[in-house]
Order: C-alpha cells, then sequence, then structure tokens
C-alpha cells in the first residue's frame, strides 16, 4: 500500500489550482450560511463617514463618536460603493471578494519562492489547513479590514522580495489604513534594497498612513479618544494565561505589542529569516491580545503557510496544520479558557524559535522574482 501510495504522482500546478478553488468554494458554502456577524461595525462606520452633514456623529466624527470602531478609514471607504444596494448586498459581495482575497493571498506566497522551487501540490495541501480560518475571517465573520490588512502586507512583502520601494510603503500604508494593527509589519521595510529605496518606502508609508488618519484627528480632536478604546481582557486570551488579569486593555499593552513586533521583525530581517516577520508580528499581537475572537488564527494560518512555503521547507506544512488544530479547531472542543491562553503563548515561544536557526543572510540578500523586479545597481 504504501509503495503504491509513493508512485503516485503529484496533481500538475492546475490540478493543484483547481483543488484549491474548489476547497475554497466549499468552505464559503458552510461560512456563508450564518456568516456576516460582524458585519453590523462596517455599516455603521461606512454610513456614519458618509453622512459628512451629521456635526456628531458623522463624517470626521466618526472615531470621536464610536471609539468601539477599531477599524480603519480604508475598509469603510471600501464599503460604501456597494452600500446603495443595501446592507446585505454589500456584505454579500465583500464576502465574496474576501474569500477570492484568500486565493490572491495564496498566489503572492507562491511568488515568493523561485520557479524552479515551487512545489504547487505542497501548496495546495497547506491550502486545505489555510481555507476554512480565512474563510471564517472573511465569510463567517466578515472582517473586511482584516481581509486587507492582511493581503496588503503580503503584497508588501512581495513588492519588498522584487526590490520596488514605494510600492512597498504605498502597500503597507494601505494596510495600517485598513486596520491599525498592521502597522506592526513596518519590519517589511527593512527588506528593501538600497537605503535610498528603503528611505523613499517609509516615506510614502508615513504620507499614505497620514493622509488617511490626520484628518480625523484635526476635524474632530475627540478622535484620540478611539487611542484608549480599551476592550474586555478575555479568559481565553493570553494576557490572562501570562497572569495580567486586567478587566480591560491595560494602558502599557498596545504600545508593548508594536515594539514587540518590530524589534522581533528587525531580529528576522539581520538573522536573514524574512520570511518569519508574519508570523512573528501576529504571534507578537496575540501574545499581548486581551480579545479573545477566534478570527485572529487567520493572521497566524498567513504567518505559517509563508514560513512553510517559503522558509522551513519541509516534507508537510507543519507550521499551518498545527495552527489550524491547535489554534482553530481547538476553540470549538470544550475545554478551559486558560487553555486557549497558554496555546497563544506556545505559539509565540515556538515563532521565536524560527530566529535560533544558522543566519541564512546570503540567502536573504537575494531578490526573488515577483513583479518584475528592478535592477538593484544603483541602490
Amino acid at each position: 500500500m504504501l509503495e503504491r501510495l509513493h508512485r503516485l504522482r503529484p496533481p500538475s500546478p492546475r490540478t493543484a489550482a483547481y483543488l484549491v478553488v474548489g476547497w475554497a468554494a466549499v468552505w464559503f458554502g458552510i461560512m456563508v450560511i450564518r456568516g456576516g456577524s460582524s458585519w453590523h461595525y462596517f455599516l455603521q462606520g461606512a454610513s456614519a463617514l458618509a453622512d459628512a452633514d451629521d456635526p456628531v456623529r458623522g463624517g470626521l466624527h466618526v472615531y470621536a463618536a464610536a471609539p468601539i470602531l477599531q477599524i480603519g478609514p480604508l475598509s469603510f471607504l471600501a464599503v460604501l460603493p456597494l452600500l446603495p444596494a443595501g446592507g446585505l448586498v454589500a456584505m454579500l459581495g465583500w464576502q465574496i471578494l474576501s474569500a477570492a482575497a484568500g486565493l490572491l493571498l495564496l498566489w503572492l506566497v507562491r511568488g515568493l519562492v523561485p520557479r524552479w522551487e515551487r512545489d504547487d501540490a505542497w501548496l495546495a495541501l497547506a491550502a486545505a489547513y489555510f481555507m476554512p480560518v480565512w474563510m471564517f475571517l472573511a465569510v463567517g465573520v466578515a472582517h473586511l479590514d482584516d481581509v486587507l490588512a492582511l493581503l496588503l502586507s503580503v503584497a508588501a512583502l512581495r513588492a519588498a522580495r522584487a526590490g520596488h520601494g514605494w510600492l512597498t510603503g504605498l502597500l503597507l500604508g494601505l494596510a495600517t489604513d485598513a486596520k491599525p494593527w498592521a502597522v506592526g509589519f513596518a519590519a517589511l521595510l527593512l527588506l528593501v534594497p538600497g537605503w535610498r529605496r528603503r528611505l523613499a518606502a517609509l516615506v510614502v508609508s508615513g504620507v499614505v498612513v497620514a493622509a488617511a488618519w490626520v484628518p480625523f484627528f484635526v476635524g474632530d480632536p475627540g478622535t484620540s479618544n478611539a487611542l484608549r478604546f480599551a476592550i474586555q481582557n478575555h479568559p481565553a486570551s493570553a494576557l490572562h494565561a501570562l497572569g495580567i488579569n486586567d478587566p480591560y486593555t491595560p494602558p502599557w499593552d498596545r504600545p508593548a505589542q508594536l515594539v514587540l513586533a518590530l524589534a522581533l521583525g528587525a531580529l528576522a530581517v539581520w538573522r536573514g529569516r524574512w520570511q518569519a516577520i508574519p508570523l512573528l508580528t501576529v504571534a507578537s499581537r496575540l501574545v499581548l491580545e486581551p480579545g479573545g475572537n477566534k478570527y485572529y488564527i487567520a493572521g497566524v494560518v498567513v504567518g505559517t503557510i509563508i514560513w512553510d512555503f517559503a522558509g522551513a521547507r519541509h516534507a508537510l506544512p507543519w507550521w499551518t496544520m498545527s495552527a489550524c488544530v491547535g489554534l482553530f479547531i481547538a476553540r470549538w472542543i470544550p475545554m478551559p479558557d486558560l487553555l486557549h491562553g497558554w496555546a497563544l503563548v506556545a505559539l509565540f515561544v515556538a515563532a521565536c524559535t524560527v530566529l535560533l536557526g544558522p543566519s541564512d543572510r546570503a540567502r536573504a540578500s537575494v531578490t526573488l522574482p515577483g513583479w518584475r523586479a528592478r535592477s538593484l545597481e544603483h541602490s
């Protein structure tokens, strides 16, 4: 029996693509039945943003009036074109687009590895574990902001590896405009080759972020209330597991998440382990995250599939499989909340171990093919 399995030929790239698309369609159908549980936040924010005549809750006052909307303005703007058709139509439209974003994300990940080193059958296997988690985010809860932040951040990684400074900065800035926590991916700027392009990427990213957020702070100084908004410290959070039992978000928590993500991301670049930046960024967030939402795990599997495919290169996608089973599926299994918190702590510790292997700076300095890479002669 084992000999027969060894003789089986892996599917062709086209067949692997069909399998992934079919699997995505299956999970879309499962999740869409009772999906969209968080869509009301996007309707509330987009409607308020469009109602510029309301001097209290509309237009630039949206974050001051509703600090609970911890969602970037780009995400609200994305909803507006479909809003005239009705809230349900807008939701279904973005559920379809967000589901397709998962396929686009896999295509971006595929491009992080040179053509002669790709294994599409392997990626299809990893996608089998990735898709249920992604579809829960994209369709089940319909958190458009996280979908955009993750997709744009992976696109920024692809652009950085192709040597595009301004494009990397633009994509990273847009990711932060979609969801503020995406600023933790800023270590990706260090991957841009040449100090001039790196500086250009930083400037472009800063301008894009400022263009989206500064008008709200100028239009209503009360927008700063959103920066201090505290959510409940969930019993299943890693904070609880670490003994931090504050009822709400500690005031030091968000800055600590950012500092930790940037430090580990920079260390990953220095060690030549750029493939681990997304995983380390998400793990840094979750180990200090007071929330206990299941959809957070989508960011984890994005990080693991990048590390599995472009970094670890094991025979099986162990990181992605473990994240899907141990962090996502486990959330539906009755067990003490504290165990879920410790699982997130274990994720962070495990993610940090990828920095302990031999340095791979020579490999990290090679610009991989993606979008047409620019010449680096004048960097």
